[in-house]
């Protein structure tokens, strides 16, 4: 299984997503629907000198939302970050990580920015959030 599919089928397990559409590397303009997009970053935290790695998975983690003029209804997405922020940081604070392949060993999963809006298209009433994730892992020699 491949890092991007451990990802997935980790937060397929969210309550938060549950019901909902997980694309890889695509989102449809349709909301709401989300997607795991891999990002370019070295892969490599740290080399040991037995040949082993901390390695990193840079992802975001984003969805296609209705969008409003109203700030109740835009507040809503910007809640559901908030809430899956939350939830990623009790999965890796009890230790309920993503399952890897033989050979490698996760070690923690976390947000590195704050839920954002990066695209709208107001013809469409579309917006697209995301959030920015990295997961650690220990590749051995």
């Amino acid at each position: 299984m491949s890092i991007i599919e451990s990802i997935r089928t980790f937060l397929l397990t969210c309550p938060l997503l549950e019901g909902g559409v997980m694309h890889v590397n695509y989102l449809e303009h349709e909301p709401v629907q989300f997607t795991i997009d891999e990002v370019p970053g070295d892969p490599i935290v740290k080399r040991y000198t037995d040949g082993s790695t901390v390695r990193q998975a840079l992802f975001v983690i984003a969805s296609s939302e209705f969008y409003s003029r109203d700030a109740i209804e835009n507040l809503k997405a910007c809640g559901f970050y908030e809430q899956l922020a939350d939830w990623i940081e009790r999965q890796n604070d009890s230790g309920n990580l993503p399952e890897l392949a033989q050979g490698l060993s996760p070690l923690s999963i976390e947000t590195m920015t704050n839920g954002y809006c990066i695209y709208t298209d107001i013809q469409q009433n579309v917006q697209r959030y995301q959030v920015q994730c990295r997961l650690l892992y220990l590749k051995e020699n």
